[in-house]
């Protein structure tokens, strides 16, 4: 699953909501956001891990620091995941984690084009879907596309989503929501909550 949006248009609400109902899930958190922070998940620790690697549910954050040692915090979590499996790892803000141009390191790759067939639904959201690594838009099922200003990020999700993302989104809250099994997106000026609008 790919979120992709401008900042307040909606994504973390939409990653929060989608992921509530899942019991095994990992958020990567390089940016320290506070509206994640309040989520209720436990610290990325020795127990956290525990609790995965025995199959139980746990909903952990793994809150990265900030410096050179960023890469290598990435890299174990996502081996960690790729070697427990029948998870959901959430990454908020991909360009965090992949810096627009940077080569992904491998364990990032193999979650995105080999976690389906261990049971790990890799998630992510970015502000910038034109500077992430171009498989984590290819092998998404589901995209959900909010506000993005640049005619390049909008640019780049046209592959996967058609032109109509080429459209300027006006409402606050407004989305594309595409699937890869659909000819064309659909538009929602706000995403559906138990079947009421609102965000």
């Amino acid at each position: 699953m790919l979120l992709c949006g401008q900042t307040g248009s909606g994504k973390t609400y939409a990653a929060r909501y989608l992921l509530k109902p899942l019991d095994r899930v990992v958020v990567v958190d390089p940016k320290g956001d506070d509206s994640i922070a309040t989520w209720g998940l436990a610290p990325w620790d020795r127990e956290a891990r525990r609790l995965l690697r025995s199959g139980e549910p746990i909903r952990t954050r793994v809150l990265i620091p900030i410096g050179k040692e960023a890469d290598e915090v990435f890299e174990e979590v996502f081996e960690f995941v790729l070697g427990v499996g029948n998870c959901t790892i959430y990454c908020d803000e991909l360009y965090g984690i992949v810096s627009p141009g940077a080569k992904p390191g491998p364990f990032l790759t193999a979650l995105w084009t080999r976690g389906r067939s261990l049971g790990i639904g890799a998630w992510a959201s970015t502000q910038r879907p034109s500077w992430i690594p171009l498989f984590t838009r290819s092998e998404a099922q589901h995209y959900f596309i909010f506000r993005l200003l640049l005619r390049a990020d909008r640019f780049s999700m046209t592959e996967v989503a058609g032109e109509e993302v080429m459209e300027r989104i006006t409402d606050k809250h407004g989305l594309f929501y595409m699937s890869p099994e659909w000819d064309a997106p659909i538009y929602l000026p706000e995403l559906p909550v138990n079947g009421r609008g609102g965000t």
